[in-house]
């Protein structure tokens, strides 16, 4: 991509709308500036839906503001492309922290993990207060907090980022009844239900994050969308404490505050949420602030130490440091049997670490492979499952129309004497005429 201002220096990612490069800008008397560049793909230049989502991403990200948000600068076109030209965060997204913190054996302190998502709820806060020139709310919902999403520099900042999929009054391209947008793994269950979404659908999925990153373990994650889709549903969220007797009963009732399956019993806002965690932390005398947060990242990013191990001990080390992928944990429906439906318990969890062993990568891979677009088959998923629950249903109701097994066996033991009741007359009356003839 060739612009005067802009020179790019490497490619950095690549998702299923757009790609980002880290870039140089030059200003008057050659100033120049790191950024990142986001640009629409190729092949997606046509599509003008995705040009539109792109444009409100562009549109909205540019209206705000904030320590917490990624700074959108500009937003241009070349050689017949779209892109936006970001502020550069050189850091680690929460996929890499959670990834890391599987893989190693570092204990990222708990209120550090509290204070990052107490920043991430502020830029929420920022976005969903917004309002037009005429005060009039804008009503941005976020709808893709997810790992990939929140980025903490090496200083210790908190970032959200990729509006891409935010919904706002002013959008250009409107979703459609039934299609959700975002991670399947993080969304809240009313999107999963294919209804509309308010602010609250993102602070589910904060509760979602700072579990996991407490928890070291996936919680809604089943073997395939559907499972998924149904376990979100459900949002059955077992305790933190089961997995981490660290977590204090009043930070386990924030996130689980959070994580309430009726949106209307989670914390009314961002900012309230983000009060809950402040308060938390102030009550319990934990000082957290960037120095501490850039400590532990750069505790648990050692590269030093990382180039300073033999090849085989490393090896070793990875082999030896696979983590158990215990996703969801609570009870669902019969029909489903897989390994993350089922209810654990301590005892089962002290059994599944023998048997069932998977790599990190394995485990959150899939929030960075997913596509960043829309997934319009969710209706189509929600449709199965309630079929599904249909037919279960209509067997249920079946089975108890049918006679029982010893009411089927009488039925047989007497069709079975008068069968031989009437072979045994038959042969009499075969005989009578036998001897009556001779």
């Amino acid at each position: 991509m060739a612009h005067q201002r802009y020179s790019i220096e490497q490619k950095l990612d690549v998702g299923g709308m757009a790609e980002i490069f880290l870039a140089k800008a030059q200003s008057v008397g050659g100033i120049k500036k790191q950024v990142a560049i986001k640009r629409v793909l190729p092949n997606l230049t046509s599509n003008k839906r995705f040009v539109n989502m792109f444009l409100d991403e562009a549109r909205l990200s540019m209206g705000l503001t904030h320590a917490n948000i990624v700074q959108v600068f500009d937003v241009g076109r070349a050689d017949g492309a779209y892109f936006i030209v970001m502020e550069y965060v050189d850091g680690y997204n929460l996929r890499h922290l959670l990834q890391r913190i599987v893989e190693t054996s570092v204990e990222f302190p708990i209120h550090h993990a509290a204070h990052i998502l107490m920043e991430a709820c502020k830029g929420l806060a920022h976005a969903h207060e917004r309002v037009d020139e005429n005060g009039h709310p804008l009503g941005i919902v976020h709808r893709d907090v997810s790992p990939p999403n929140v980025l903490v520099s090496k200083h210790g900042e908190v970032k959200i980022t990729d509006f891409g999929l935010a919904k706002a009054v002013t959008q250009l391209e409107i979703t459609d009844p039934g299609i959700v947008k975002g991670k399947y793994s993080y969304l809240a269950p009313e999107a999963a239900e294919g209804e509309d979404v308010d602010h609250r659908a993102d602070l589910f999925a904060v509760g979602i994050l700072l579990w996991e990153i407490l928890c070291k373990r996936r919680l809604f994650q089943g073997k395939n969308d559907m499972e998924t889709v149904d376990l979100i549903r459900k949002a059955e969220v077992p305790s933190i404490q089961l997995f981490n007797k660290e977590v204090s009963d009043e930070l386990e009732a924030i996130i689980m505050k959070a994580l309430a399956r009726d949106r209307r019993d989670r914390w009314p806002s961002a900012r309230e949420l983000c009060d809950a965690l402040a308060h938390y932390l102030f009550s319990k005398n934990l000082k957290v602030t960037n120095y501490d947060i850039a400590e532990s990242l750069a505790n648990l990013f050692d590269e030093e130490a990382e180039t300073k191990q033999e090849p085989y001990d490393k090896i070793e080390k990875l082999i030896e440091e696979e983590f158990i992928s215990l996703s969801m944990i609570g009870k669902l429906p019969d029909r489903i049997d897989s390994e993350a439906s089922r209810p654990l318990d301590e005892f089962d969890i002290a059994q599944d670490n023998e048997k069932h062993r998977f790599s990190a990568m394995e485990i959150w891979g899939d929030v960075a492979a997913e596509e960043i677009g829309g997934r319009e088959d969710l209706a189509l998923l929600v449709e199965r499952l309630q079929q599904a629950e249909a037919d279960e249903k209509t067997a249920t109701e079946n089975a108890a129309k049918k006679p029982s097994k010893p009411k089927r066996f009488l039925k047989i033991v007497i069709w079975l004497t008068l069968i031989g009741a009437a072979a045994t007359g038959a042969a009499y009356f075969l005989r009578n005429i036998i001897m009556a003839g001779e």
